[in-house]
Formats: C-alpha cells, structure tokens, sequence
C-alpha cells in the first residue's frame, strides 16, 4: 500500500469517527425523527462537516508529526474531535497593551462549530416541520375524541413508560382543558403523538379512521337488499 493511500483510508477512518458524533448529536435533538432528518440538506451538512472537520484535522497533525500515521492516531483523533479539537483555539495576535476589554484575536473552532451547528439544526426543523404541517392538516379533519382517546390507547399500550416530570396522561388533560380552540387543542394532540410515538403511528390512525368512516359503495340501478 503506498503511503499516498494509506494516508487517505486513515484520513477517511477519522472522518467516519467524526461522522458518528455528528449522527449522535442528530439522534439526540431529533430521536424518533432521525431517519427523516438524515434526508435533509442540514442533516448532510452537520455530518459531512464532522466528516471532513475530522479528517482534515487528521491529514494535518498526520503531515506535521510522522508517527501519527497510524491506526490508532486516527481512531484517537476521531474520538477527540468533539471533546479536545473542537474545544481548541489559535491566538493570531496579542495585544501589546493589556486591557481587559481587548481579547486577543484568535481562531476557535467551537464558536465555528455552533455557527453551523445551529445552520444545520434550522434547516433540519424547517424540513420536518413542513413535513409534518402535512400530516397535521389531515389528522385535523378527525374528530377530536377520537384523538384524545387514540392518545390515552399509545400511552396505554406502549411497552416503555417514558419518565417524565408529569405523566403523559396529565399533560393529555392539560392540553383538553386549555381554554383554546379546538383545532389548536387537535394541533397540540397529533404533535403529542408525534413526537412521543412517530409518524407511522399517527398515519396509521388516519388511515384506520378514514376506512371506517368510509360510505359504503353505492348499489347498482334495481338491486334491492
């Protein structure tokens, strides 16, 4: 293997370490809305950005200091991304006078980071939240007992109680004795699911409804029961 390429595949194995925190920090701001958030444009722009962010980092300590190319150099690198690299600063310049309201000029990766951190996580709640304006606008149409009670049945039914400050029973009477309209209380109740159930759940219980309430086929010309 030349050392062109073995350079590059250790380069690559930093940058997929940094591409897995960046996935975990997806994970955590999004959970159950994961999936949808890594078909977004900000959801490949805050993993490529680990991705390369990594990498780079990599090819530059690996180009200063030889025995840094190795394996184990860039699994580290990739682990110390989030915690060490991102967290270092550069000083371009110092102040010949101190002042405590002059800062000397320096280079900070983590006020970088945040900077498009914070683009990627826009972008990304604009998407879904459009997404689910979609969902929302159909799930309004139902009436609102019958969200209410297919909100009592999840919380019934699902296998893990979530531990929350209040029980997801008391936030549900919260929302029905809001003193607000009703489609905004059909808005807070389909968000509930939502989020604590996904989507598929929630399409699910539209489809279901609009076949049960779907009119029977009309009966030919002449046919009597």
């Amino acid at each position: 293997m030349t050392p062109t390429l073995s350079l590059f595949l250790l380069s690559f194995v930093a940058g997929a370490v940094g591409l897995l925190w960046g996935l975990s920090e997806l994970i955590a701001a999004f959970q159950n809305e994961t999936p949808r958030a890594l078909r977004t444009v900000g959801g490949w722009l805050l993993l490529g950005l680990n991705f390369l962010a990594a990498a780079l980092i990599f090819l530059l300590i690996a180009s200063l200091v030889a025995e840094a190319n190795n394996w184990l150099a860039a699994l580290l690198i990739g682990l110390a991304w989030p915690t060490v690299v991102r967290n270092a600063s550069f000083k371009l310049a110092e102040p010949l006078q101190p002042d405590k309201t002059r800062e000397a000029a320096a280079v900070r990766f983590e006020e970088a980071y945040k900077t498009f951190q914070a683009l990627a996580r826009q972008m990304i709640n604009n998407a879904l939240t459009r997404e689910r304006m979609t969902l929302l606008e159909r799930a309004i149409q139902l009436d609102i007992d019958d969200l209410e009670r297919q909100a009592y049945k999840l919380v019934i039914m699902q296998p893990l109680q979530i531990e929350t400050g209040e029980s997801a029973e008391t936030f549900i009477d919260a929302i029905m004795s809001r003193a607000i309209e009703r489609p905004l209380k059909k808005a807070y109740l389909v968000a509930f699911i939502l989020t604590t159930f996904g989507r598929t759940t929630l399409s699910d219980f539209i489809e279901h409804n609009a076949k049960n309430n779907r009119p029977p086929p009309a009966k030919p010309p002449g046919q009597t029961t």
